[in-house]
């Protein structure tokens, strides 16, 4: 179970979509803020006054993940780090993010790859394990 005060940002322009998992990782003790805009510059404004947990980042409209490759890798470089779940139903850019084999996809270092549709278990632990890495990156090493 989601612990109280553990935030989790979802970025997606699909209203039912992220009005649902909104539903259900709040009733899991989760935080939870929805953005519709995935506009880079609009996440790391919404990143900056949140410091989100972990972050659910849909490709938006179009095809392909577009450039939330680049918000992805932007979340992975920034201190501290924002774990990223690659949240889409681009069969083709999850099948490339669970790969990771590219250089798109690497500089993204998903902490989890969630295509859609997904089922709320898949929904629940890529969160869990996200905002896990989030709290590890606090520490002292």
């Amino acid at each position: 179970m989601g612990d109280v005060g553990r935030r989790v940002l979802i970025v997606d322009d699909d209203a039912d979509i992220a009005n649902l998992v909104h539903e259900v990782l709040s009733e899991d003790g989760y935080a939870v803020t929805i953005l519709r805009d995935a506009r880079i510059e609009v996440i790391q404004e919404v990143v900056a006054q949140l410091e989100p947990d972990c972050m659910l980042l849909d490709g938006g409209v179009g095809s392909g993940y577009g450039a939330s490759w680049e918000s992805a890798a932007q979340m992975a470089a920034r201190l501290p780090a924002v774990p990223v779940i690659m949240f889409t139903a681009h069969a083709g850019a999850s099948a490339e993010a669970m790969e990771n084999t590219s250089e798109r996809s690497q500089a993204a270092g998903f902490a989890a790859v969630l295509p859609k549709p997904f089922n709320l278990t898949e929904l629940l632990t890529a969160v869990e394990v996200a905002v896990g890495e989030s709290h590890r990156s606090d520490q002292p090493r």
